[in-house]
């Protein structure tokens, strides 16, 4: 999406009042002579940004950082103050790219790197950039607080994975404490002569966040590299570890113990620790985000210390467990207690549970604090055979009277289980709630015959979905949708199409059970507006939740990070 340019009126950017007067006109009022106050009282109605102090100026200019970059380069070509206050929020950040780390940009663009040492903290930085020129440019800046480093080559033996150990200066980052942050790290165990790969890679006292990434082959099935990372990091406060499949786990000797992290992603890992394993390896006790996937749950849930979560503000649980007895049941009992009675104040919940055994009242005590809520049930809508269990509109509205500031919401409704129309009308009384996402069946059958000339019976569904949320939200006088999702038959981006041989036929014809309709509000002019999205056709049917995350698979692997928009200086 392009970005949009924030248009502010010229009379208030360019005061028509003279600073003497304009400071005359301030000093009116209660204390002054009437006829002093009458005098300069036509210029009291008029406001200019320009009479906001500095202080003032700056911290809207970071606000506006804060929502698009592009609304500070804007306000730097209103007027020369505004130009100088911006600079330096404008340069607080930057993503180096090839045009700042290439050895002529000192004589092509000198002005912006001199604001680029004077103003610069965090940097932003590619694995396949110049290192002597990132090395140049980062050893020149005055205050480095922070280094973003993403890998965008995994080949381990390309000479660049040595970064970014290579390239920072152990004397500056000591110096202004900077903190480093590691992305898109290749998941390998090393022997041999490379077995200290990641550790002559990352300087371990400088590392704060490591995010691995998505696994592509070959595949590990030891983690020995990666542990010695983790454990020669003391400052690690935050770990997003991905394998594939079942994946695999740790295997700790006596006396090591990971340092406590404060956010902690597993996708994919093999949890069998039991609890004297995790007492003695694992650090839970500052940990405030906490994302299960493709985990099992249960198996996690009874070897922790529940009081160790008494602070967390976001959990993400799907559990994964088909090489293990299926005890999902049981960990959605466990869930339930976590929730309830030791977590205090969660402000993000997505969890996939058995919804029978998931009463609403463990999500009461959250009810000032929830901002995000997605809550589905295990057995989905991707076969048509089979129920979803569905919340009861009565329990719906229960949580609606209690969560004000629930900000996103995603559910299942099955119609069998529910009265829809309620189970709406309950949705739309949630005060503070913009985004919504719901997951229905198809109301095709596999065996009906579908001319092409008859209408599609779940576009016409969903459209009066919508309508009636979107109407029902008006009559009730609350916040407008900004986005609506239709999820129907459990699609996905990465789509496995059903196998059945009748189901086989009608996607011949074109006729498909998966299917997802976006209804979203432009934010300038308030038009909603319908989308059908498109999924990407996966070759076959995975045995593993791999299907879920194939997306990455799929798409480039290398993103380009954002150029710096200032060179033109």
């Amino acid at each position: 999406m392009p970005p949009i340019v924030c248009q502010l009126p010229v009379e208030a950017v360019e005061c028509p009042i003279p600073w003497r007067e304009r400071m005359s006109s301030v000093s009116s009022g209660p204390g002054q002579p009437p006829y002093y106050s009458q005098q300069y009282g036509h210029y009291q109605s008029t406001w200019s940004l320009n009479d906001l102090s500095t202080e003032l100026l700056t911290l809207i200019l970071q606000q506006l950082r804060d929502i698009d970059t592009q609304y500070v380069a804007t306000a730097r070509l209103l007027c020369r103050r505004f130009n100088q206050i911006a600079i330096p929020i404008a340069y607080t950040t930057l993503a180096l790219n090839e045009r700042i780390v290439d050895p002529e940009s000192e004589q092509k663009f000198p002005q912006a790197l001199e604001h680029i040492y004077a103003y610069t903290n965090h940097v932003i930085a590619r694995s396949d950039l110049n290192p002597a020129g990132i090395k140049t440019i980062l050893e020149r800046i005055r205050k480095l607080s922070s280094v973003r480093w993403r890998y965008v080559d995994r080949s381990v033996r390309s000479g660049r994975f040595w970064l970014p150990s290579d390239i920072l200066n152990a004397q500056q980052t000591h110096y202004h404490g900077t903190k480093l942050y590691v992305e898109e790290l290749p998941l390998r165990d090393f022997a041999g002569d490379m077995r200290n790969t990641y550790l002559r890679a990352i300087p371990t006292e400088l590392l704060v966040c490591l995010k691995m990434a998505h696994p592509a082959p070959p595949l590990v099935t030891r983690l020995s590299s990666l542990k010695n990372l983790l454990l020669s990091s003391g400052r690690l406060e935050t770990l997003h570890f991905e394998d594939r499949g079942q994946g695999t786990q740790f295997n700790f000797l006596p006396n090591e113990r990971l340092p406590p992290f404060r956010e902690l992603t597993l996708r994919s890992y093999d949890w069998r620790h039991t609890m004297e394993e995790v007492s003695q390896h694992w650090d839970f006790s500052r940990i405030n985000a906490l994302e299960l996937i493709s985990v099992p749950v249960f198996n996690f849930l009874t070897s922790v210390n529940f009081s160790d979560f008494a602070n967390l503000h976001t959990l993400h649980c799907e559990d994964f467990s088909a090489h293990l007895p299926d005890l999902r049941q049981e960990a959605t009992a466990a869930l339930y207690v976590l929730i309830k009675n030791y977590i205090r104040a969660l402000s993000t919940l997505n969890i996939t549970v058995h919804a029978a055994q998931f009463p609403v009242d463990a999500l009461l005590p959250h009810a000032r604090s929830l901002t995000t809520l997605r809550l589905r049930d295990h057995t989905g809508f991707a076969e048509e055979d089979r129920r979803c269990p569905t919340l009861y509109h009565d329990d719906v509205a229960l949580l609606a009277r209690h969560m004000r500031y629930l900000q996103i919401l995603e559910l299942d409704m099955d119609i069998v289980f529910t009265d829809p129309p309620a189970f709406l009308r309950a949705v739309c009384t949630f005060p503070a709630l913009h985004t919504l996402t719901l997951h229905v069946q198809t109301v095709i059958h596999p065996y009906e015959i579908i001319h092409a000339e008859q209408q599609d019976r779940d576009y016409d569904s969903v459209m009066r979905t919508l309508q009636f949320l979107v109407v029902t939200r008006q009559q009730l006088g609350l916040p407008p949708w900004r986005s609506v999702t239709i999820n129907v038959g459990g699609w996905k981006q990465v789509m496995v199409r059903r196998l059945s041989e009748a189901w086989k036929r009608q996607n011949e014809n074109g006729v498909f059970a998966e299917r997802c309709f976006v209804l979203e509000r432009n934010a300038g002019s308030g038009e909603l507006s319908v989308r059908e999205e498109m999924p990407i056709e996966a070759g076959s049917r995975a045995t593993t939740p791999e299907s879920e995350d194939s997306e990455e698979d799929v798409e480039a692997e290398d993103e380009e990070e954002e150029s710096d928009e200032d060179t033109d200086e």
